[in-house]
């Protein structure tokens, strides 16, 4: 029909191993056009194509032939669509549309075969403006919730129930001098459909005794909780919350700073369980002389800090701990001078910086357990960084740091293989040398245990290259 394209690579290591790369049929893409990626259903994989007034599904079966299309129907040609949420069975597309002047929030199940199985009214809106909806979903994937901030002090929000199909708890959350835009730090949802929002409040150096976080939850049986955690006089650099569906705890990992903000002097982890929040746990870690001269790459002050550090995501372990991943990157943007007939135009050039990896191993009570650095150098320029930072396989046995070694159509893609104990190893994976393809791993996804996909684009092509261990 068209082609596929099988590369059997055996990388040396210390022990010998292989991975099976598939490249995908190529599909046309719009400079306007969205997709996203479905995931692994019936052994097909499933791709969502955005047209603005078209919605398609394109399905690849397990070599990565295109297999077919369909265009799907939703109530109104002019839809807007808000998320995909898939299951194991099926998939639902969440959107807006307007009838009768009114804005109806509606969601439609679709087959692995893109069939129509159900749609349901989640909610009719009178006499409002389209609001800026937002979705997030549930780690299992049973429950979105939907929201939206109405004039920068109220969170309207609802918990839809997927297994059930209708709304869990709605509710209107009105924190006092709530400032959207400015305190507003973050939301996370449970497996339960619990939900957190997170308000920092005078995180300033004149403030810092102040400093704290508020923490509004909503539980799934619809219960308002709120409470405060003081950071003890610390400022924070960056934080990231994230919910323990296995413990049942909030936590948070983050940096913090003594003095100024723009650097970061060393690290904290937050424990919240259910149980209680008075119970928390919250420890602070100063960054030491081995990690700040792996960063900078020679002997620096450890008191002035690290500047561009990004808290990328936390791993939970089983006994509660964590793993607090960090990135350190940076855009600088400069100005640039091109030339039109006789007339000078300023163009702004913009640069991206992707560069180490950071493991922190946090056990449940604070303590570190152990700590590592992955080096990488990433640099592009005027591409929204799109083909930068790394994707994370989380395997049974270990996790494994996947990046482009250089932002460059012919390239190499490495990955550092870190074990539970801190050691690891670093492996070349596969060449795109002579293959087109630019490989976005900040939107790769896991479908198996050692399974992911992930997307290419590159001159106006899409393709699906899939990578199985």
């Amino acid at each position: 029909m068209k082609f596929f394209i099988t590369i059997l690579l055996l990388i040396l290591s210390w022990n010998c191993f292989s991975q099976n790369v598939t490249v995908s049929d190529p599909v046309d893409v719009r400079s306007d056009d969205t997709y996203d990626f479905i995931g692994k259903m019936k052994n097909q994989y499933l791709v969502f194509h955005n047209k603005g007034l078209e919605f398609e599904i394109k399905a690849f079966d397990k070599d990565l032939y295109a297999t077919w299309e369909k265009e799907i129907e939703l109530e109104k040609r002019r839809s807007t669509v808000l998320g995909i949420v898939p299951t194991k069975d099926d998939f639902s597309v969440i959107y807006t549309c307007r009838k009768k002047r009114k804005l109806n929030l509606l969601l439609s199940r679709f087959s692995p075969a893109a069939n129509l199985l159900d749609t349901t009214t989640i909610k009719v809106y009178s006499n409002v403006l389209t609001p800026g909806f937002k979705v997030i979903r549930s780690e299992d994937k049973t429950k979105v919730l939907i929201y939206h901030v109405k004039d920068q002090k109220k969170l309207e929000a609802l918990v839809y129930d997927l297994e059930t199909m209708k709304i869990l708890w709605e509710r209107r959350i009105e924190p006092k001098d709530m400032a959207y835009s400015d305190k507003f730090n973050q939301i996370v949802l449970s497996n339960d459909g619990s939900l957190f929002v997170m308000l920092q409040k005078d995180n300033k150096k004149n403030q810092r005794e102040k400093h704290l976080y508020e923490v509004h939850q909503v539980t799934s049986d619809n219960k308002y909780v709120f409470f405060n955690i003081s950071m003890q006089g610390y400022l924070t650099y960056d934080i990231l919350f994230s919910y323990d569906n296995k413990n049942k705890n909030l936590t948070a990992a983050g940096l913090y700073s003594n003095k100024n903000r723009g650097r970061a002097n060393g690290y904290f982890f937050m424990n919240i369980p259910s149980s209680g929040h008075e119970n928390h746990t919250l420890t602070f870690e100063g960054f030491d002389n081995k990690v700040v001269d792996k960063l900078l790459g020679k002997k620096a002050d450890v008191e002035k800090g690290i500047a561009d550090l990004d808290v990328q995501e936390i791993v939970h372990r089983l006994d509660g701990g964590i793993l607090m991943i960090l990135e350190r990157n940076r855009i600088l943007e400069r100005g640039g001078m091109g030339t039109h007939g006789s007339n000078f135009n300023n163009r702004m050039i913009i640069d991206y910086y992707f560069d180490d990896v950071i493991v922190f191993s946090i056990h449940p009570d604070g303590k570190t357990h152990w700590k590592n650095v992955l080096h990488k150098k990433q640099y592009s320029q005027g591409d929204y960084a799109a083909y930068s930072s790394y994707f994370l396989l989380k395997t049974p046995s270990n996790l494994r740091f996947i990046f482009n070694d250089e932002i460059k159509p012919e390239n190499t893609v490495s990955e550092y293989v870190v074990k539970g104990s801190g050691e690891l190893d670093r492996n070349s994976v596969l060449s795109t040398d002579d293959q087109r393809i630019q490989l976005r791993f900040s939107e790769a996804l896991q479908v198996g245990s050692r399974e992911f996909v992930v997307p290419s684009v590159s001159r106006s092509k899409m393709k699906l290259i899939r990578v199985k261990y």
